[in-house]
């Protein structure tokens, strides 16, 4: 099996592009928004750590969609392990009760409507992507 063979497996949609590929594209771009949000909210309560922890996110989802554009083999098991990483980390942030140094809860804050639907949609782009990865797991050989 080719490395760009796994990637291939995901479904294609118009234009030639993968399910891997759009979804990964669509996280990145909507954490940048979500990053854009809280410089328009100018980071108010916002403490280093939740800043890191926001970067954390950062990171793997860009590296995510490098992974991907570059046909690599491991694309779907890093699409799907970072979109788990990213639901479960912006909901224990923002929607979960205050729990540690990494909370910064919309309710608690009184977040407006713009912050929550930045917030939600990376959520679902997240979800989306780790759905897409599974999905192209799903059609790997077994043993790889």
């Amino acid at each position: 099996m080719t490395q760009s063979s796994s990637v291939a497996v995901s479904a294609r949609l118009r234009g030639g592009l993968d399910s891997l590929t759009v979804t990964s594209i669509a996280l990145v771009a909507v954490n940048a928004l979500h990053t854009a949000d809280h410089i328009r909210q100018r980071f108010v309560g916002l403490d280093w750590e939740i800043l890191a922890g926001g970067s954390a996110l950062s990171v793997p989802a860009v590296a995510t969609l490098i992974v991907t554009l570059r046909h690599d083999r491991r694309a779907p098991l890093v699409a799907a392990a970072t979109g788990l990483l990213v639901v479960g980390g912006v909901l224990a942030s923002h929607v979960a009760p205050h729990w540690s140094a990494l909370s910064d809860p919309y309710p608690a804050i009184h977040a407006d409507l713009l912050s929550w639907a930045v917030m939600l949609a990376e959520v679902a782009a997240g979800l989306l992507l780790a759905v897409a990865g599974i999905s192209a797991l799903r059609w790997l050989p077994a043993g790889r």
